[in-house]
């Protein structure tokens, strides 16, 4: 079961990989063909140009006629009949990858046999000049003919008859060429046999005495034999060592325990042995004996003082100090030998001789093993010398081999040579000889799908250099690979003369109001708990409508009854009082830096929505933003609005995104095709990773109908809308443009604003 699991798991792994692997070919064909779709002018330019020059060319070219010959290629020897000599003349390649065939071209296409044909055919160029080998070679043509060994030969000339002529002396000279090489080739490999000979046949003599003097001073006769008697041999002088050595060890303990029971060793034994032997010993043993029998006889009559017992016990003590005396002479001082060791018993053994000849017996065994361990250590001392000598012998041998091998193949490649050398015929015949041809080609065809191809590739080519030089992100899908952000709302490319404008507020009903309705839907539920209440819009790069989304989606907002408060703290490039057509004489600097009152700045352009303007700003705008009182109005106002949007300038420019991050609960991030470059998007990310701020979605302002049709679920809609819209507007004057845009009011204050009451 678990097998099948792992099979599954792999199936279903090969599965996903491959599916992703087709995935990834299928984005990146796609994105192929869209850079194609963009580009698709100049590399059409560039395509026809290319196919119209290879047309202008083919019909330039002169009519030329191609003669064609064949020559075959065979193993053509003596040898094939007499089986002598059967490597002279074979076609072999050095190299793996290589057939003799190739090698055999390239001397057909040498300089030696082109300038033969040159010269007999006496050919020259368009100046009358000789025709150099270069030349010849452009208009010549070789090739093997798959499977086969022939080798077909054509030539390219105006003349058919030159042609056909050029072909037919080439094949001749190349054959006539090939006969000369063969011949030549053996003459130079007997005399260099002949002159190796006698060296070689040296080297076979002084090879083979050596081996006899090396067999000779080593006293070898056979060396494996020799090995397997040697194993032999230590077999049974290891079976004999074993033998011997336990029969010692038995000698050893007999004699051992014999010497503890008498006290001795081997020569008071002998000592004592020979003492016994003497008549004065016996004698007093004898009287000894007699004296302790009477001694016991007269105990049993008298007691220990009788005048009788004391003088045996004299006698007894005199006789004994006697012996004493004598062991101590014989034997050793201070040795006791008991009488019964020295009392002669005839033929029965007594224990001195015993133990004698048990250490006799020791000896005579300990010498045995000694020997045997002697020839053991010869026998182990000639198989450590058997490998060495083994080795010397093969080099010898080997030498000699070699040697002999060698001497015999200069004998069989001298008798091949000799051979070879009267031979009169070459490797190769010719076939068909070239007919003059009577079709001639002009390669009007060649040239023009050189020129289809050429174009192709040239077009692609084009292409990819356009896109490269192009650095902008190009395509909806571009920027969403790019950015890695949740798109939150996709708004389409206005007509060139109504881009930059409050499409909300001036056709509320249109498709592009219910784009804008639709972001500030998903802005609202981003979070589930409490959405987003001041938001800061800002994008890449200038020019990519952060300003118009920004008052589009105040718009949209303040339509659904919202209180919405935009905010343009764009200091340095303020663009919502043109775009609301307010006065921006005071504004947000005003409010800041002057302490006047918000009610006296702020303008309401359309009911809910507050609108404050960034006043006419000199230096140093981000002191502005980055005060507390920048920080107290932000603060002050979320209390009183349901929304409040933030026109901030673009990331990598200033650092007044940053500072304004501070004061926001979310960043929206505008983006649009063919304005942000790779670059500017790198470090705006970097901006935004920079600020802490958590992204709430990203706009992509200005989509082209087409991406647009491809990427919202409002596609089919939309593109009905584009149609319509597009059809209106061009009739449209830019005077009718503007009529429902609000214009500053008659009855506004001093500094341009408009009461609450009034509004």
């Amino acid at each position: 079961m678990l097998t099948n699991n792992s099979n599954s798991q792999n199936t279903n792994n090969s599965y996903s990989s491959s599916a992703s692997s087709r995935d990834a070919f299928d984005v990146n064909l796609s994105e192929y063909l869209l850079k194609i779709k963009r580009r698709w002018k100049p590399a059409l330019a560039i395509f026809l140009l290319t196919l119209g020059v290879a047309g202008v060319l083919s019909l330039l070219q002169e009519k030329t006629y191609q003669a064609e010959g064949k020559i075959l290629f065979k193993q053509r020897s003596t040898a094939s009949f007499t089986g002598i000599g059967e490597q002279v003349s074979t076609l072999e390649p050095i190299l793996n990858d290589q057939t003799p065939l190739s090698t055999q071209i390239q001397v057909l296409e040498s300089e030696p046999v082109i300038q033969q044909v040159i010269d007999r055919e006496k050919l020259t160029d368009e100046e009358n000049q000789p025709l150099k080998p270069k030349d010849f070679r452009a208009r010549l043509n070789t090739e093997l003919i798959g499977g086969t060994d022939v080798v077909e030969v054509s030539y390219t000339h105006p003349n058919p008859e030159v042609a056909s002529q050029v072909v037919n002396t080439l094949m001749d000279v190349y054959i006539q060429t090939q006969i000369r090489g063969n011949q030549s080739e053996p003459a130079a490999a007997r005399e260099f046999i002949n002159k190796e000979l006698p060296s070689v046949e040296a080297k076979v003599k002084n090879a083979e005495s050596q081996i006899s003097a090396f067999r000779t001073e080593n006293q070898i006769v056979d060396l494996a034999e020799e090995k397997k008697d040697l194993v032999t041999n230590l077999g049974a002088l290891n079976q004999q060592i074993s033998t011997a050595s336990s029969e010692l060890r038995g000698v050893q303990a007999q004699a051992a325990a014999l010497q503890g029971q008498l006290g001795l060793d081997l020569k008071q034994a002998v000592a004592a042995n020979q003492l016994g032997s003497y008549p004065e010993v016996q004698s007093i043993l004898e009287q000894l004996t007699s004296t302790e029998s009477e001694l016991a006889t007269e105990r049993q009559r008298f007691n220990d003082e009788h005048p009788i017992i004391i003088s045996l016990e004299e006698k007894k003590n005199a006789l004994t100090q006697q012996l004493r005396s004598l062991i101590a002479t014989n034997v050793g001082a201070g040795v006791n030998v008991s009488q019964g060791l020295l009392q002669n018993n005839g033929n029965k053994e007594n224990q001195l001789e015993r133990f004698i000849s048990l250490k006799i017996d020791e000896l005579s065994f300990q010498r045995q093993v000694n020997s045997l361990y002697q020839s053991q250590q010869e026998y182990l001392q000639r198989a450590k010398e058997l490998p060495r000598l083994e080795r010397k012998e093969r080099e010898l041998i080997r030498t000699a081999e070699s040697a002999g091998k060698t001497y015999e193949v200069l004998l069989n490649n001298l008798q091949e040579a000799q051979i070879a050398e009267s031979q009169r015929s070459g490797n190769a015949d010719v076939v068909e000889y070239a007919a003059v041809p009577e079709r001639g080609s002009s390669g009007t065809t060649v040239l023009l799908g050189m020129g289809l191809f050429l174009g192709v590739f040239l077009a692609n080519l084009s292409v990819i250099l356009l896109e490269m030089q192009d650095r902008s992100l190009q395509s909806l899908a571009e920027i969403k690979k790019k950015f890695p952000y949740q798109t939150i709302g996709i708004t389409p490319l206005e007509p060139p003369n109504y881009q930059g404008r409050i499409v909300t507020l001036e056709e509320p009903d249109s498709f592009s109001s219910e784009v804008y309705r639709m972001i500030q839907a998903n802005l609202k539920f981003l979070t589930n708990d409490k959405p987003p209440k001041v938001i800061l819009v800002t994008s890449s790069v200038p020019e990519e409508g952060k300003s118009t989304v920004t008052a589009n989606l105040a718009a949209a907002t303040a339509q659904l009854g919202r209180n919405v408060l935009l905010i343009d703290a764009d200091l340095r490039r303020s663009s919502q009082h043109r775009l609301w057509r307010v006065d921006n004489t005071k504004g947000l600097k005003d409010i800041i830096a002057d302490n006047l009152s918000p009610l006296s700045v702020i303008k309401q352009p359309m009911p809910q929505l507050s609108l404050l303007t960034s006043g006419l700003v000199g230096s140093n705008p981000l002191a502005l933003l980055d005060s507390a009182e920048m920080s107290d109005l932000v603060g002050r106002y979320r209390r009183e609005y349901d929304l409040i949007l933030i026109d901030a300038p673009p990331l990598p420019i200033t650092a007044d995104v940053l500072t304004l991050s501070k004061l926001v609960d979310g960043i929206v991030f505008v983006s649009r095709p063919g304005i942000v470059e790779h670059e500017s998007a790198e470090l705006a990310q970097e901006a935004l990773v920079t600020t802490g701020q958590k992204v709430l979605g990203m706009v992509i302002n200005g989509v082209k109908p087409k991406d647009f049709d491809r990427y919202s679920y409002h596609g089919r809609y939309g593109k009905n809308y584009f149609k319509q819209s597009n059809s209106q507007k061009s009739g449209e004057n830019s005077s009718n443009s503007s009529r429902n845009l609000p214009n500053v009011p008659e009855n506004s204050n001093s500094n341009g604003s408009v009461s609450r009451a009034k509004l």
